[in-house]
């Protein structure tokens, strides 16, 4: 008789089974521990004494994830047939698990106030790493020789058994300030939580600080309406804090908590964050050693929280805390949550690298990523890491600055590659299915287990003559544009001089007001409407092909008749959810597909979110599991052409 204990976690991660095995090997607990692609099996015999403090401390060694749902326990004759996952080390870039936490904030530790701290199954790895295998002389620590300690860690620390990059302060990686007057060095305990203590109280003092992080450099301020812009993200420093200043459900708390730390984009409650940034910020809970160590020394200081921005070495700040091993970064990654479904919008931390069990003999590319085989399946991780791509055909997204020189090199678009990687993660390749894929541009697609056909294409926009095109969309049009121009001069002759690359969104936001002149600012500004219902703008005109231009017109009437921003930016997505789900329920009704695949960052909008459910929730809706629903998904479906 077997007892089983079973936690829901679906993904392809190992660093969960990895903390359950070295937990399970330090205090000498016989448990086999399974993973599957829905679940985390613990297996234990009946009777076993052990089995309830086990459990027990297992629950404080293991930290709160994305991809962890709920548990339950049964007893079994016999063990169950599992469909076991193969576990297979690639570098990670999350956060630290509670024992290495544990570690960076113990005195008594050699790795007190240590940014770098981490274990085989947490922190930030793969910045370090240049190449494969994943071993210490393909990163860029092979210059840094372990200490007798560390050497000592690596045949008994279960968490550390054979880790690649293990270090310590006393042979790792040493922390520098520069205010422009003179520099410190961190290279022992004290001096690392001076460096930390220091940082924080220029910041108290309204100095800025460029740090480099293992997430790249980024810079930080105290609060202040100065400092506020389109790519001003908020660090938490105090979790306490989340409740005065944001509006936050559940879900969003335990994402933003979870060791993979995610940004989340969430409404504002109190009046100073308002006053900041209105109805939504995008939030962040401090991620690797640097930014915790930061947060910590803020929070001593009074601040409980920060606001900062991507950046980079050349940025201008009054104090510098950098390191001089190189490290390569990702770009970070977003997640859209609405009650129990989340998905990543966009973004390579978290998401890769990735391990694909399939043995096609097949190279994808897009986005600086590659997907390559190794083994039994096929890595993903940046293209930059491979040296080598012995393979019989090449899949590269077109327009991608990659030539592989390879005979036999196929090029793919990004809505096909899309809707392959959604049906890959379903396991629905071998079914019919319909889709859309809503970028810049809004696809209707059709799979017929065979191939993606693009069967609505979008109409072409071309922002340069953008008011000509309106001018002759219907009877009255030329009056309208004349209006509009006498109206909003400045704003005209700002878009009159737009180029072609300019998107649907981006003169969407303009056109608004909007300080973030993008998807992500129109998005912010529906979420500040608070009515109950929205107008409709005008999606379509003939053969049910979406118009920009008549979209925009309809946008240019409806302020020109005094239509208050928010209602304008939450009806496009009410009028958007209503005009998809017309044409889907046409084309599942003469395909006789009953699946539908969701691809494309638009997708992560409430509002759109909402209408999308209300017309298609019965039907079988597919989202990404594993990869985002943007364009970092295209390398993996590339791989299913």
């Amino acid at each position: 008789m077997y007892f089983i204990f079973e936690i829901s976690f679906q993904s392809n991660k190992h660093y969960m089974k990895a903390l359950i095995d070295a937990y399970a090997k330090e205090v000498e607990m016989e448990v086999e521990v399974v993973q599957t692609a829905e679940l985390i099996a613990l297996i234990f015999q009946e009777g076993d004494t052990k089995i309830e403090s086990f459990l027990l401390g297992l629950d404080a060694r293991l930290p709160a994830s994305l991809y962890l749902g709920k548990s339950k326990h049964y007893f079994s004759q016999t063990k169950p047939p599992y469909v076991a996952i193969t576990p297979f080390e690639v570098p990670l870039n999350i956060s630290l698990c509670p024992s290495c936490q544990k570690e960076m904030f113990d005195v008594s530790s050699r790795r007190y106030y240590y940014p770098f701290t981490s274990c085989r199954a947490c922190g930030g790895q793969h910045p370090f790493v240049t190449s494969y295998p994943y071993e210490r002389k393909n990163s860029t620590m092979k210059f840094l020789v372990p200490c007798a300690s560390c050497q000592e860690e690596l045949e008994k620390n279960p968490l550390r058994a054979s880790y690649p990059l293990i270090s310590c302060i006393e042979c790792g990686i040493t922390v520098k300030m520069n205010d422009k007057k003179s520099e410190r060095y961190a290279n022992d305990k004290g001096s690392y939580r001076k460096l930390f203590e220091v940082s924080a109280g220029a910041l108290k003092k309204g100095k800025s600080v460029l740090m480099k992080t293992l997430n790249g450099y980024r810079k930080f301020y105290a609060p202040s309406a100065d400092v506020v812009s389109s790519e001003t993200m908020v660090l938490m420093n105090d979790a306490n804090a989340l409740n005065k200043h944001m509006m936050m459900v559940t879900q969003e708390f335990n994402a933003l908590l979870s060791i993979e730390r995610p940004i989340v984009r969430v409404s504002t409650k109190s009046d100073e964050m308002k006053a900041y940034f209105g109805s939504t910020a995008l939030l962040k809970y401090p991620d690797d050693g640097m930014t915790m160590l930061l947060a910590r020394e803020c929070m001593n200081a009074g601040l409980s929280y920060l606001f900062f921005e991507e950046a980079s070495s050349q940025s201008e700040a009054d104090f510098l805390v950098d390191f001089d091993i190189p490290i390569q970064t990702q770009k970070d990654t977003k997640i859209f949550i609405n009650q129990d479904r989340h998905f990543f919008i966009t973004g390579e931390r978290i998401v890769y690298p990735a391990k694909v069990a399939t043995y096609k003999e097949v190279v994808s590319v897009a986005h600086g990523l590659a997907g390559v085989q190794q083994g039994d399946g096929i890595l993903i991780d940046t293209l930059s890491r491979f040296s080598t791509m012995d393979t019989p055909q090449v899949n590269v997204l077109q327009g991608e600055p990659f030539q592989s020189g390879h005979s036999n090199e196929r090029h793919f678009e990004g809505y096909q590659s899309a809707m392959l990687s959604i049906l890959a993660e379903h396991q629905q390749l071998q079914k019919k299915a319909v889709g859309i894929h809503f970028d810049s541009s809004l696809y209707f697609l059709y799979y017929n287990a065979k191939e993606v056909i693009n069967v609505v294409p979008p109409n072409p926009f071309d922002a340069t003559n953008m008011f000509e095109h309106i001018a002759t969309l219907r009877e009255g049009s030329d009056r309208l544009v004349e209006n509009y121009q006498k109206a909003y001069p400045k704003l005209s002759q700002r878009l009159s001089t737009l180029g072609e690359d300019a998107d649907l969104f981006r003169v969407t936001a303009m056109m608004l007001g909007l300080k973030d002149e993008s998807f992500e600012g129109i998005s912010a500004e529906a979420l500040s409407f608070l009515g109950k219902g929205g107008i409709q703008i005008d999606t379509r005109v003939e053969n049910n092909r979406f118009d920009n231009y008549a979209f925009l017109a309809s946008i240019m009437s409806y302020q020109l008749g005094g239509v208050e921003s928010t209602l304008i930016a939450y009806s496009i997505y009410e009028s958007f959810g209503d005009y998809i789900g017309e044409i889907i329920s046409q084309l599942m009704e003469k395909t006789g597909a009953v699946t539908i695949t969701l691809s494309g960052e638009t997708f992560a909008n409430q509002a759109l979110y909402a209408r999308i459910e209300r017309h298609l929730g019965r039907r079988t809706l597919l989202y990404p599991k594993n990869y985002p629903i943007g364009c970092e998904s295209d390398v993996h479906g590339g791989i299913f052409l």
